[in-house]
């Protein structure tokens, strides 16, 4: 219960508070530390961008709720909105903030057209203060935002037991809440093709196509999870097909001419 109030607490500020007085910024010559790591983000239908920034103060443009006018702020410290911030400027996305004086607090009203129910994480953990008060630091890796129209926040992990098969060799995906529980009924999705995970939060497939595939999964209820990528290739031919096929490769250096005739074989053994 505690951490449902916590939640709530959250939301309602949007998880956006300042760890400096959010005054309209003014120059200053203080000396920033500078964060380097992964951030993602998850839409309301897809993922909005992720990858690498590189974070040290930031200028905030943000909508005075009490003046209505844009007005800029300072964060003298690489912080989690910093990095949105900057995931926006090399993502080309776009992202709205709202300044609230009375709690001298950052709203995330918007981003990439998704409105409102925007919740976060440092490196799978829901922080319990704002994210312009959270000053990111050496030990903090990874940066998840996530729409989810709920007050409750939860998301999803996956990981997969092979990066390489053959066709038709099995597989396991897993797929995990952001405390690493098992998460039965989720989605599975690889490529075009769904499956369902178990009460064990397991899923065992295999594909007869060779080719790349995405792997991620979603549940109502849960940000969806990272994207996973397996590569399926052709089933390793047998001692017997082997020899053959070296013998028709062979057979074309002396008679080239017969290129037309060996070579449809040739790709068939291959």
């Amino acid at each position: 219960m505690k951490k449902i109030y916590s939640m709530i607490i959250i939301v309602i500020l949007c998880a956006t508070f300042t760890s400096c007085s959010a005054q309209v910024c003014t120059n200053t010559e203080t000396m920033t530390n500078e964060w380097i790591g992964s951030i993602r983000i998850e839409g309301k239908n897809d993922t909005v961008w992720e990858g690498t920034v590189t974070v040290s103060d930031t200028y905030v443009s943000a909508k005075n709720v009490d003046t209505g006018e844009i007005e800029e702020y300072y964060i003298s410290y690489p912080s989690v909105l910093g990095a949105v911030d900057e995931a926006a400027s090399i993502g080309g996305f776009s992202y709205v903030v709202e300044y609230w004086p009375s709690w001298d607090a950052f709203l995330v009203k918007t981003i990439n057209g998704d409105s409102d129910w925007w919740h976060y994480w440092v490196d799978y953990e829901l922080p319990m203060v704002g994210c312009g008060k959270y000053e990111l630091t050496d030990e903090d890796d990874e940066i998840l935002w996530g729409y989810l129209e709920s007050w409750e926040a939860h998301a999803l992990k996956i990981s997969v037991d092979k990066s390489e098969v053959k066709k038709d060799e099995e597989f396991t995906v897993s797929v995990f809440d952001e405390t690493d529980n098992s998460v039965e009924g989720a989605t599975v999705y690889v490529g075009a093709n769904t499956y369902t995970t178990n009460s064990e939060g397991n899923v065992t497939i295999k594909l007869s196509d060779k080719g790349n595939y995405n792997i991620y999964s979603e549940k109502d209820g849960f940000v969806r999870s990272e994207k996973e990528n397996i590569q399926v290739k052709k089933k390793s031919t047998s001692a017997s097909k082997n020899l053959v096929l070296r013998i028709l490769i062979n057979l074309l250096e002396p008679f080239p001419a017969l290129e037309p005739f060996l070579q449809p074989l040739i790709d068939s053994y291959r």
